[in-house]
């Protein structure tokens, strides 16, 4: 027995010393990676500080040249990718600067106290596009107004790196939400919750997740997923500690995974040398927006024409002439080229065929033809709810009333006997085109109900379409209003209103309920009473990032930099 508890003695002293040595080897590795990891820091920071001279003598001129207006599309291009990514270059080489003086306790702290809704709308509109090129539905939970005691500048990197991190780690047809509040006690806490869709994170290496350049591999039906960190989050771990605050990981296996940021924003909280007496704006910083893309209009002007209309009124018009002879081909290409796109066509068949690829602005056609005429022709034009809007000249040597009620009766719009004089001719085209024009330049103002007496359509067309536009207009935080919701209400076809809607304004009644609810947005962005995110929902839009792509494309800037266009002139 005494020869067994000897030998038992003897293993439990070797096992003793044998883990003792394998603490201390292991304290020695754990130091030995971390003096490694201080070098390769201290290495690339002293990279970082030779990269700030030529960084600032790549942006300075690259800025200066993005203001010329002398270089073609594709030079600009070139220009704005340049800006890009010196800028991202920058941000990222300042953001390791400032990690280093975090881990010396040398970055400092400096509040200030603004609301941060305009800010954090900045931000998130600057990944919109991003949203929407790889189809996440990207949502903003945000209230009125979140007033508190704030360090701009440290806030703004938490929310880009956080958000930047969320759409590199989400699939397409995923989901990220960003949801803010202040929660009120003792000390105000501003909470921030960051998430997304996608792989996720295993729960073993949550707590891993905001270390320096943190690797997480997960294998998953044969393929390899990684999850790489980078400096970013430790980053964002600094500063976050630095304000006094928390952050905290949660995250499902292929299902979600959430980032919880808790700040204070009470005065008191923050030393006097904390506080930033300087009375400067709180502005988003200039090389976030160049580092995505640059998605706010100037601030010289705001925009007074939407893009459809722009894009309408300033292209080459389109005319296809339908004719069998030649030389009256000839003469009315000689008349119009100058200032139109010709389209050349033998017959009605050969028209259609040249129609179902290139829509013509107007036509001018003669009635008689062979295989398909003229009348036919434009029966056919006129019943298609594609085509119906096509302005259409009939060209005849009948000048009879009967054959005049003839043409007109099958849809067109003027009826001119052959032989014609060539500035009457030319006149109707552009008469008929301007009409068109008038009707969108007059849709496109506030003032469309005013001015809808004086527009060139009938009085029952007109009493059609203020009906249809009061409609939209009563219904308009409706995010299920469709066109479908109109036809009950007016007791008409699908067809019929397709027809009336496309003859009147050119384009179909899904795109003059969103063109008014996107003016109706801009109403209320210029009064400057809401927030985008709930201009956007009283909109009746339910996705945030198809309004700002729908914004920007009607107004060529994004919401809040149209607001804040306003909220500039008001104050001048």
């Amino acid at each position: 027995v005494y020869s067994i508890l000897f030998v038992l003695f003897i293993l439990f002293v070797l096992s003793y010393y044998k883990k003792r040595q394998l603490l201390k080897q292991n304290i020695i590795f754990q130091k030995r990676e971390e003096e490694i990891h201080q070098n390769k820091l201290t290495f690339f920071t002293n990279i970082a500080h030779e990269l700030q001279t030529p960084l600032t003598l790549i942006v300075g001129p690259s800025q200066k040249l993005s203001e010329s207006t002398s270089f073609n599309d594709k030079n600009r291009k070139f220009i704005n990718m340049i800006q890009r990514n010196s800028s991202r270059l920058l941000f990222l080489t300042q953001q390791l600067l400032e990690f280093r003086k975090a881990e010396f306790g040398h970055l400092k702290v400096l509040v200030k106290h603004f609301d941060l809704v305009s800010l954090i709308e900045q931000i998130t509109e600057l990944f919109d596009e991003l949203a929407l090129q790889n189809n996440i539905d990207f949502k903003l939970e945000i209230p009125s107004v979140l007033m508190g005691w704030y360090d701009k500048d440290k806030i703004e990197k938490i929310v880009f790196n956080l958000l930047s991190n969320a759409f590199k780690y989400t699939p397409d047809n995923g989901e990220i939400k960003f949801k803010l509040l202040i929660s009120e006690g003792d000390v105000n806490m501003l909470e921030m919750e960051f998430s997304n869709t996608g792989q996720g994170i295993p729960s073993e290496k949550l707590d891993l997740v905001v270390d320096r350049f943190f690797l997480s591999s997960n294998r998953e039906d044969s393929n390899i997923h990684k999850f790489r960190t980078g400096i970013g989050l430790a980053y964002v771990k600094r500063i976050v500690t630095l304000l006094k605050g928390e952050i905290t990981v949660a995250s499902k296996t292929n299902e979600l995974t959430a980032f919880t940021v808790i700040l204070p924003c009470n005065k008191d909280v923050f030393s006097e040398e904390e506080i930033d007496r300087e009375g400067n704006p709180v502005l988003l910083s200039h090389h976030l927006k160049n580092i995505i893309g640059e998605l706010s209009c100037s601030s010289e002007d705001v925009p007074d024409k939407i893009s459809f209309l722009d894009s309408f009124l300033n292209k080459r018009k389109v005319v296809l002439i339908v004719e069998d002879e030649k030389e009256i081909q000839d003469l009315l290409s000689d008349l119009l080229h100058d200032k139109y796109n010709i389209l050349i066509a033998n017959d009605g068949n050969e028209a259609l065929k040249i129609i179902e690829k290139e829509t013509p602005d107007i036509i001018i056609s003669d009635v008689m033809m062979p295989v398909m005429d003229g009348i036919e022709l434009c029966k056919i034009i006129k019943r298609d709810i594609k085509t119906c809007n096509i302005p259409i000249i009939l060209l005849t040597s009948k000048n009879s009333v009967v054959h005049r009620i003839e043409g007109l009766e099958s849809g067109a719009n003027s009826y001119i006997p052959k032989p014609f004089y060539p500035d009457h001719l030319v006149a109707r085209v552009q008469n008929l085109i301007d009409e068109k024009e008038l009707i969108l330049k007059h849709f496109a103002q506030d003032t469309f109900d005013e001015n809808l007496q004086s527009l060139p359509i009938k009085s029952e067309e007109k009493d059609f379409l203020k009906k249809v536009i009061q409609l939209i207009r009563n219904n308009i935080d409706n995010e299920n209003l469709q066109s479908s919701f109109i036809e009950k209400e007016l007791g008409i076809s699908t067809s019929q209103l397709y027809r009336k809607i496309k003859q009147s304004f050119g384009f179909s009644p899904g795109d003059l309920i969103r063109t008014t609810r996107l003016k109706h947005a801009a109403n209320l962005l210029q009064k400057r009473t809401l927030t985008v995110s709930e201009v956007c929902y009283e909109s009746g839009f339910n996705n945030r990032s198809y309004f700002y792509r729908e914004f920007k494309k009607m107004f060529n800037c994004t919401p809040k930099s149209y607001q804040l266009k306003y909220q500039s002139i008001s104050v001048t």
